[in-house]
């Protein structure tokens, strides 16, 4: 067991984060590969680690007559808007560049003839690029003009037949100068048609459709994605450029409506993917953990059997703690099976709370990068709702009125945003208190890192789906209330300078 655990636990290791190397494959009982296949615009939706690199990773195996290029800007989230457009047409144009010089033979004189006409084009315009990367987003521009007009005039005088003549030639100059307030991205788009004849010539040549994938798009800063998104959205109208962007989903904002619509709007401009398992179906959760085990199992050739290393609850709980994000299981499973091998005979549920408490530096590390510069209002809702659910009440689960929640947007997005992060989960989006008094609530689980020991007392733990024997849940129905108002009042209190940009 010891031995053939290791070498679960060092795959788990090598493959835990999506690089070109990692071997693990994309499990995929949604049918999401097939969905991605299609010749459209398509916004990926999941949680950090839920596993939208490794499904975009499989377009390159699986799309057919399809260039795929893939852009992280995750590498361009410290570059000021819209640089990192620049950037992003930069790796667009070598990757395209690349898939050219390697599509002809050195014998197919004029196919190479013609790949190489457009790979001229391509670096004229990166050779225009990387000069506007040298100028400032907005500056202005001073222009002098200088007009001249020439006044000549002639006297003569004379006496007999002999004359002189005095002539004077007088020249005026005037300069004038003014102003042009010069905005980089106003460049970029009215030279949007160019680079679209490009992808166009490149596409025709290569006789395939471009995927263009923006990993962690979520990295561009809210205020500037619907301008980022309509960019390229731009480009791929009317084109053989599909968009796939990955995201995560309360992070993103794809447009914004004033006079203009700007963006992309879910729907008509583009279809999303949700990756995400929540607690809601608890029981499909658990099943599709065990099965990415027992992948792993077939990969590295051995058979352990889980449920012996396991104590009962253990697994389940492990399922409780990941929230349904993939990545969060592997890394706690990590951690608890070198405690196996170290000595402990079995995974147990205190066990998995333990080293759940343990890793929470590492989540909030994570949430941090991943909040950006919301970070400190979303730091303060978390800290509202820990105290008063946590410390106070002493339960891991509250309830919130859906109706009264829209009432405070604020508080609505900071809640979603939190989820997202993974340091609430949805256990259930539509209940009934107990008892109830006919309002409908969401019911929020706190991740098992924020609990305050690995077995505190006077404690109410909840676990999705648990039920009586009637059949009802009416202990997660029991969960206390969160206060709105008294929520409200304190972030009000705090003066904060900074709100929440809303999403849908």
């Amino acid at each position: 067991m010891t031995q053939d655990l290791n070498k679960v636990l060092r795959y788990i290791e090598e493959n835990i984060r999506v690089t070109d190397q990692t071997t693990i494959e994309y499990l995929d009982p949604k049918g999401h590969v097939e969905r991605l296949l299609s010749k459209q615009n398509q916004v990926i939706f999941g949680r950090r680690g839920s596993g939208k690199s490794l499904l975009l990773k499989s377009l390159k195996t699986s799309a057919t007559n399809t260039e795929v290029m893939t852009v992280n800007l995750d590498d361009f989230k410290d570059i000021s808007f819209p640089n990192s457009i620049i950037q992003v047409l930069r790796l667009v144009i070598k990757q395209l560049n690349k898939s050219l010089i390697e599509s002809y033979k050195w014998w197919e004189l004029v196919k190479r003839q013609k790949a190489q006409n457009i790979i001229k084009d391509l670096n004229k315009y990166l050779t225009k690029l990387e000069a506007r990367l040298a100028n400032p987003d907005q500056y202005d521009e001073s222009t002098r003009v200088k007009s001249g007009s020439k006044f000549s005039g002639e006297a003569s005088s004379g006496y007999g037949k002999s004359t002189a003549k005095i002539g004077s030639e007088i020249q005026e100059e005037s300069e004038s100068s003014k102003t042009l307030r010069i905005d980089k991205l106003n460049i970029l788009r009215n030279e949007l048609t160019e680079f679209k004849e490009l992808i166009q010539k490149a596409s025709e040549y290569l006789d395939k459709d471009l995927f263009l994938i923006l990993d962690d798009f979520y990295f561009i800063r809210k205020s500037d994605q619907p301008y980022f998104a309509d960019f390229f959205h731009r480009i791929s109208k009317n084109t053989r450029l599909y968009l796939k962007i990955a995201s995560i989903k309360h992070r993103t904002s794809l447009y914004v409506q004033s006079d203009t619509y700007i963006g992309m709007e879910i729907g008509h401009d583009g279809q999303s993917l949700n990756l995400d398992y929540s607690l809601e179906n608890f029981n499909a959760l658990v099943s599709f953990m065990k099965e990415l085990l027992y992948n792993i199992n077939k990969k590295v050739k051995v058979e352990i059997d889980y449920e012996k290393l396991f104590s009962e609850n253990g697994f389940r709980f492990l399922c409780l703690a990941s929230g349904g994000v993939p990545r969060d299981f592997f890394t706690l499973f990590l951690t608890l099976g070198n405690k196996i091998i170290n000595g402990q005979s079995t995974i147990s549920k205190p066990l998995v709370i333990e080293t759940s408490i343990e890793n929470l530096p590492n989540k909030l590390e994570a949430f941090k990068t991943d909040s950006l510069e919301e970070k400190e209002v979303l730091e303060h809702y978390l800290q509202f709702i820990r105290r008063e659910i946590v410390d106070k009440k002493r339960w891991n689960s509250f309830l919130v009125s859906n109706s009264d929640v829209l009432q405070h947007p604020q508080i609505n997005q900071a809640i979603k945003e939190l989820v997202d992060l993974r340091l609430l989960h949805i256990a259930n989006s539509n209940t009934s208190s107990a008892p109830s008094d006919g309002t409908r609530y969401s019911a929020y689980l706190i991740d098992i890192g924020l609990f305050p020991n690995a077995n505190p007392r006077n404690f109410q733990q909840v676990e999705p789906g648990q039920k009586d024997d009637e059949g009802r849940e009416d202990k997660l129905r029991s969960s206390p209330k969160l206060n709105l108002e008294l929520l409200n009042e304190f972030i009000t209190g705090l003066k904060l300078s900074k709100q929440l940009k809303l999403t849908e």
